[in-house]
This record gives C-alpha cells, sequence and structure tokens, in this order.
C-alpha cells in the first residue's frame, strides 16, 4: 500500500492523526494534573497510561479514569 507513496504523501496522511493524538494527549494529562481524584488507579499510573497509550490511552483516562462532576 505504501510502496508507490513518497514520503511526503505519508507525512501528510500521518500528520493529522499525530496532531489529534498529541491535543488528546496533553488535555488528558491537563485534566489528570487539575483533578484531585481519579478513579480505579493511582495518577502516576494513568500518567504513563496516556503517555504510552497513544491515541487510547487519553480516551480511556478521559471516559473512565477522571471522577465525574456532581
Amino acid at each position: 500500500m505504501f510502496a508507490d507513496m513518497s514520503v511526503m504523501e505519508i507525512i501528510q496522511l500521518l500528520l493529522p492523526v499525530l496532531v489529534i493524538q498529541l491535543i488528546l494527549m496533553i488535555t488528558a494529562l491537563f485534566v489528570l494534573v487539575k483533578a484531585e481524584k481519579v478513579r480505579f488507579l493511582p495518577k502516576w499510573v494513568w500518567a504513563v497510561i496516556i503517555v504510552l497509550g497513544e491515541i487510547l490511552g487519553p480516551i480511556i483516562f478521559l471516559t473512565v479514569g477522571r471522577e465525574k462532576d456532581v
């Protein structure tokens, strides 16, 4: 699939995904730092999941890891 594509074409395809990943990671880390309490795991474990979990790590934290505001 990628064999007949130039490097610039591949970068153009991957750039939006990388930008989304970076925005999700920064947002999740910001929410984590500001949160008084998180669910299920300590904050440092959530930080590792967010950073190493690529796109799914921040999404998992934002959906199940943070305490809901009541």
